[in-house]
């Protein structure tokens, strides 16, 4: 009888264990089809995404052809408009006549900024920023940029200071470092309140050359200072003050520093002013 019992218990153990592997292994199997299917999934997730990803690079390629497109039609008649309005400046004599006639040029000279802008970030997504290097005295360039955007200053109020020592001169083109610290005044001067101050201090440490353009204007916050020297970026400040410009001024003298081998950082506090900070190597 034990061994009949024990033969009785041992059968229902093994087809309980049975059973138990037979539900493992449908368990298992349906967990190797459950992986089989987001495998899939996966799979045709990121080809989803890959193709989304070729779609908006393409667009972003035919929206920058675009863009230099018509830049390029734009500029020729703008021009055009900027220097017959100059011709027809100096024939003029009637006040009224003139102050009209200064409208126009200053605003078809703020169009064929924004088309050249334009132009030099499409050059700038196509990599083909080539530069034609010469010795620059970058403290003459600083003087005459001050100089140029006293009026500007005089006009919004702005009190602009120029702090420039001797300084060793540099590998570089001087359009293009032109360009830079026209940019970086303006900005300066365009986001300082009336009273407020601009500086422009200039000076050599180490092997380079320090340029560092500061102002008490209405600062920049901590979120987007990061974001500062992306295309076409405005801070929400500049929104909100209804600040004109198109968000192509940083990113171009960022990418104008880095020509040369530079290095561009931002200090800033908000509602106390801003500090540009611009570093480029010494001509060896």
């Amino acid at each position: 009888m034990h061994a009949y019992a024990i033969g009785i218990v041992g059968a229902i153990v093994a087809a309980l264990v049975l059973m138990r592997l037979a539900g493992l292994v449908r368990v298992v199997e349906r967990s190797r089809r459950d992986e089989r299917l987001a495998r899939q999934e996966a799979e045709q997730a990121q080809h989803l995404l890959a193709d989304q990803n070729e779609q908006l690079v393409e667009l972003d390629r035919l929206k920058d052809e675009f863009v230099s497109s018509v830049s390029h039609e734009l500029r020729t008649p703008l021009t055009s408009i900027s220097g017959y309005v100059e011709l027809m400046l100096e024939d003029e004599t009637h006040e009224e006549t003139r102050a009209h006639l200064a409208i126009v040029e200053r605003n078809a000279q703020r169009l064929l900024g924004l088309v050249t802008d334009l132009l030099f970030t499409a050059q700038l997504q196509e990599g083909r920023l080539e530069l034609e290097r010469a010795e620059v005295d970058l403290a003459q360039l600083a003087t005459q940029a001050l100089q140029s955007a006293r009026p500007r200053a005089e006009v919004a109020g702005v009190n602009l200071e120029l702090d420039v020592s001797d300084v060793p001169q540099i590998a570089g083109e001087p359009v293009r470092l032109a360009q830079l610290l026209d940019n970086l005044i303006s900005n300066a001067i365009k986001f300082t309140p009336a009273d407020g101050h601009v500086r422009v201090g200039l000076h050599a440490r180490g092997g380079v050359v320090c340029l560092e353009v500061s102002d008490t204007g209405i600062g920049i916050s901590d979120a987007e200072r990061e974001r500062l020297f992306e295309r076409f970026f405005r801070s929400q400040g500049a929104l909100e003050r209804q600040i004109q410009g198109t968000g192509l001024g940083l990113y171009i003298s960022k990418a104008i520093v880095e020509a040369h081998n530079g290095w561009i950082a931002v200090e800033s506090t908000e509602g106390k002013g801003t500090t540009f900070i611009v570093e480029l190597p010494v001509s060896t």
